[in-house]
This record gives structure tokens, sequence and C-alpha cells, in this order.
């Protein structure tokens, strides 16, 4: 049996959706029943995901988890929560794949690996001393402790970086989704120069589906391309039909802000470092040929227009 946490999350809804389409029996794990999950709820099971109980009492040996849920940390504090749950979970879940001999594909980030000297490709080990946020650092400890079981126990284990992700069933949304829904009303437009590697969440399910069917092991980063803030702004007003006023900021004052609102420090430093990850094993071994983000802008906005999706799932 397939298991999955962090459904209700903007990657878990597009790949429970992709196991609805192709006909795959899965289960989801979480603590409640959300929006975005209500048609889904007779694969539903209840609990603590976190509990090795809970995981003793529902997955059997061989069986498959996909770890998705985390705790998004932006702003760059409880550093304790994200510890707690990026990393301290995953390592009771890593533990409890072992065990059991269960194949784990866990979610990392591009965030964790931005800094460190495997800046373009999928790295043996991560260097905490590099990193800033506590958001990059649990999720390069929990990397990290995986790669370690897999390369001298045997973990039976894909890891997945995704860099920024963008795409439909965005429910609850993401940081990127806000941003759009926000550019439906805007009148003035300010930007700095900077931007981010972003990929379409559809390719993120589709490579995690195609791991999952042949059972792939190892690391591998899920990126698309580099998208500079003025053209995604760009993108995103001219697939509304709106004429925005766009205001560039110098970035020296984008940095005197940071020093002013230190909680976005770690963000606004990523959007002004240029990422060009690699992709090809993504290409070459996961089977997925990136999205063109601007047909991903297209269609994200297309799908926040329907009025269903513009209230926040509860």
């Amino acid at each position: 049996m397939i298991y999955i946490t962090g459904a209700t999350g903007h990657i878990g809804n597009n790949l429970i959706r992709k196991f609805h389409q192709e006909m795959v029996d899965y289960r989801i794990l979480a603590r409640k029943i959300s929006n975005s999950i209500e048609p889904f709820k007779d694969k539903v099971i209840l609990g603590d995901v976190f509990s090795y109980d809970f995981l003793n009492q529902n997955l059997k040996e061989n069986d498959t988890l996909i770890h998705l849920a985390a705790y998004i940390n932006l702003k760059n504090d409880k550093e304790d929560l994200t510890a707690k749950i990026n990393f301290e979970g995953v390592k009771m879940i890593a533990d409890f794949c072992l065990e059991k001999s269960i194949y784990l594909i866990y979610t990392s980030s591009t965030d964790c690996i931005t800094n460190s000297e495997y800046n373009l490709a999928e790295p043996d080990e991560i260097y905490l001393e590099s990193l800033e946020g506590y958001y990059q650092k649990s999720k390069a400890r929990a990397t990290n402790y995986l790669l370690k079981l897999s390369k001298e126990q045997n973990l039976k284990c894909m890891i997945i970086y995704p860099s920024a992700v963008i795409g439909i069933n965005d429910f609850k949304p993401s940081a990127v989704g806000k941003e759009i829904k926000r550019c439906f009303k805007r009148k003035v437009c300010f930007y700095f120069h900077g931007g981010y590697n972003f990929v379409d969440v559809e390719n993120v399910a589709l490579a995690i589906y195609n791991g999952m069917s042949y059972n792939i092991t190892g690391s591998y980063i899920l990126s698309g391309e580099y998208i500079s803030l003025y053209k995604m702004y760009k993108l995103i007003f001219t697939n509304l039909n709106r004429k925005v006023l766009m205001i560039k900021i110098p970035v020296y004052l984008v940095k005197l802000m940071t020093k002013l609102l230190p909680k976005y420090k770690i963000m606004i430093n990523a959007l002004l470092t240029e990422h060009n990850f690699s992709n090809k094993k993504m290409v070459n071994i996961l089977k997925v040929d990136p999205t063109p983000i601007p047909i991903t802008l297209k269609n994200t906005i297309e799908w926040f227009k329907q009025p269903v999706t513009m209230s926040r799932d509860k």
C-alpha cells in the first residue's frame, strides 16, 4: 500500500489527484480532513503522522511512504517547532521505515543546498555552516540523516529537492500563490533585481509518481527555470490583461529592508541569488520534462480565477 503525508499541501494535493487519475490505490495520513482533500475523504486515515504507534498500526513491511508534510518557515521564526517537525519527525519516520523495510520518498528542498558547494547538482552531504534559516537547516539535517541511512544501512529511499513550486490546486495557498492572487487587484507593482528557479507542481507530482512506480532510489533535484521577478510579474499581468505601473526598487534599499525587517532576510536573500539547478537526473531518470514556466503561470492564473479557489482552505 502507498501512504502519503502532507496531502493537504500543494505538492500532496496534486499527487493524490495524479494517483486518482492513474487509478492508484493509496491512503492519506492526516490529522484532519480539510477542504482540499474532502473529495478523497474515503482514503483518509486520521492520526498523528509523527507517532511511531500510529505508523506501526497502519503501515506494513514493503509498503511505500511518501512524506510530504513539513513546516514551511519563511519568516525564520519558531525554531523549536521547525526542528521538531522537519528534523525530529523525519528522523523518527526514517528509523521506522528502515526497521519495517518500507520504501520512503522524502521531499527535501533546494533551499537547503542553495549556499553549499553543490549549488548545481544533488549533494552527497549538506554543510549546515553555510545555511542561515531554521527551515533550511532543519531540511538539511533531515536530508543528511537520510543520506547516511541510505549509504550505511541501505534505507530504501528517494530524496527529491524541488525548487520553488508553482501551479494549480494551490488551495492553502502557497507563498507564490498568495502573491499571484494579490496581483488580481494590484495597480502598482514594486520589484527588484532578483528572481528564483521555479518548477511546475505537476512536474513534481509526476516525478514522485514515476520514482514510486519503479522503486527508484537516490537524490533528484526537481527544477524548471530561473525567472526574474520582473518577468514573473509581467507574465502575471499579461495573463490577467491588466496594465500595472511597475516600479523598480534599488537593491541597496532591498538589503536595507532586510536589516529593518529581519524576518524577511532569508527570503529576500534567496531572491537576490540566481539559482540554475541541474535537472538532468529529473529528465533522464525520472522521465519528467519541465513545463515552461509561462505555461505554468497561465494555468495557475486560470485555476485561481475559479470562484471556488479564491478562498483559503480551512
